[in-house]
């Protein structure tokens, strides 16, 4: 299953908005008010929202100024979140994508909450 955001305008460079997402601790902004959120080091994190296990991330990749791809660290089900990023006139254009390997009854139970928090996400990259 595949899921990607919209795409949001940052008016920061990309260098800045990438250094900032290749820090655990970043992600703390990005996340809704009411999930919990907790920092094993710097490149492992878990948070959980109401009704959901934690979901533990572990930072994998790195590609500078384009992409960092984040995997489940754990669990039961595989899945990377990529924030690819692109530098367009000293602006940075960034988009949020999902890709699990979800069996189809799940993805129909999933697919709108996860569309939705990748929504929350990208809204709140503006706090970067």
């Amino acid at each position: 299953m595949r899921l990607e955001s919209s795409i949001a305008t940052l008016t920061k460079p990309v260098e800045e908005v990438f250094e900032r997402l290749t820090q655990a601790s970043t992600y703390k902004l990005l996340m809704p008010e009411e999930a919990s959120f907790h920092i094993k080091d710097d490149k492992h994190f878990s948070f959980k929202l109401a009704g959901m296990p934690v979901i533990p991330l572990k930072l994998e990749l790195q590609k500078p100024n384009t992409q960092i791809v984040m995997t489940a660290d754990g669990g039961s089900v595989p899945f990377e979140l990529h924030a690819n990023l692109e530098a367009i006139d000293g602006e940075t254009k960034i988009q949020l994508v999902f890709e699990g390997n979800i069996n189809p009854m799940m993805q129909m139970m999933v697919k709108k909450p996860l569309t939705q928090f990748l929504e929350v996400l990208i809204t709140n990259s503006g706090k970067l």
